[in-house]
């Protein structure tokens, strides 16, 4: 973004990098993909619906969470005859309980690390065995061959400049071994290929994908509605609450099948994580202006695998600062040392200047997108990643939201 770009950095997660495809264009293509490079790379692509992208590589090194998915970016829109970015899903991740590696072939339980992995990207069944046989005659085994599936039913494929444009993201969080991650992230894992069939053949098309059901009917989080009114009025009775603003959490993004039908843009989500925000807020330069996030430690009730909140430029939707629920552990204790519920709920400050509260974070200024300006509203976004029976996101309607009050002088 500093360097221009992109115009904003899509609901960002703070926590988590990102790699991606960056690919030429297909064979005789005239028309120009958005953000092209002078040599025509674009991390945003057109496909025909007989062609295929491939990746032949090795999965991160051990990390909390993984995954990779394409995504619809840019979809035409033909009444206005303009492009709409609705940046979509397209159903689900290939996350690390799903994927087929070395490690895991045939995606069974097993090491899904930093192991051997070929992802074959394509609209069609045709295409995608052909590209599978390819793959096995060079010697790898078709048990770490991983399939997306796109559709054509709700993308509409092709070349032309009417067609729809795609994205591909590597998704990874919380690295074990530190020097391991930024040795991935500092390098290219594999190699990506673009193939394009000489002749034209009957097509294939994949239907709609089936989507992992979210939810167990397990509502448990509902239990610590008390513990949480009390440690809002504990926060109430520390900070003043002549004060306080209480903000509103509600649903923040939801899933791309939602942007094909609105035409919005929910900024590229997964369906690996819930998705909540509260309303806005402006945050002064001063100690005595500040936030109070809190709730439920997602993770430590078992509704997660890892929950996070960071705080979000409104404008630019830049995440400048996130804390993790490793972070969020315990610190509701001295709020309510005799309850024993505290140790499911979090407490944490979010200020200009945390003068050396250990449980604190501080919003920077800048330089550019790095930061959020005193006078420029935020928000704070919340994600609760994985939920262990259904190796989905968990659904909203069974989790206590998490709470913003801001303080101010």
């Amino acid at each position: 973004m500093n360097q221009g770009v992109l115009f904003t950095a899509q609901a960002n997660n703070p926590s988590t990098p990102y790699k991606g495809f960056i690919l030429p264009r297909a064979p005789g293509q005239t028309s120009i993909n958005a953000f092209s490079d002078p040599a025509n790379f674009s991390v945003t692509y057109r496909l025909r619906p007989d062609e295929a992208v491939i990746f032949v590589g090795r999965t991160p090194p051990s990390c909390k969470y993984f995954s990779y998915q394409s995504f619809l970016v840019l979809k035409y829109d033909q009444e206005q005859n303009i492009f709409r970015k609705i940046f979509a899903n397209m159903g689900d991740t290939i996350n690390k309980y799903y994927i087929k590696t070395g490690g895991a072939p045939n995606a069974t339980e097993g090491n899904p690390f930093d192991q051997p992995v070929v992802i074959i990207v394509t609209a069609d069944n045709g295409t995608a065995n052909r590209v599978l046989e390819a793959v096995q005659s060079a010697g790898y085994p078709e048990d770490i061959v991983n399939i997306e599936t796109l559709s054509s039913q709700i993308a509409k494929m092709g070349l032309e400049e009417g067609s729809d444009s795609f994205m591909f993201l590597n998704r990874m969080a919380f690295f074990e071994d530190e020097a391991a991650g930024n040795n991935y992230m500092g390098n290219a894992p594999g190699v990506v290929f673009r193939l394009t069939p000489n002749n034209t053949s009957s097509l294939d098309p994949y239907p709609v994908p089936e989507l992992r059901v979210r939810g167990t009917g397990n509502a448990s989080e509902m239990q610590l509605l008390g513990a949480v009114s009390e440690l809002r009025q504990a926060i109430l009775d520390k900070y003043n609450s002549s004060n306080a603003t209480e903000l509103t959490t509600s649903l923040w993004l939801t899933e791309g099948y939602d942007a094909l039908q609105r035409n919005i843009n929910v900024y590229g989500p997964t369906r690996d994580t819930s998705y909540l925000n509260s309303t806005p807020f402006v945050l002064g330069n001063n100690s005595s202006d500040f936030l109070i996030v809190y709730g439920v430690n997602h993770a430590a009730w078992g509704k997660a695998i890892y929950c996070n909140f960071g705080v979000y430029g409104m404008s630019l939707k830049n995440g400048v600062v996130a804390v993790d629920d490793s972070k969020l552990e315990g610190t509701a204790e001295e709020y309510l040392p005799n309850n024993p519920m505290a140790k499911y709920l979090y407490v944490w400050k979010v200020s200009r200047h945390c003068d050396g509260d250990k449980h604190c974070s501080e919003v920077p200024t800048g330089p550019g997108a790095y930061g959020i300006g005193f006078n420029k509203e935020a928000f704070v976004g919340f994600r609760a990643y994985i939920e262990n029976q259904t190796k989905v996101g968990p659904s909203n309607t069974e989790m206590v939201y998490d709470q913003v009050i801001k303080f101010s002088a």
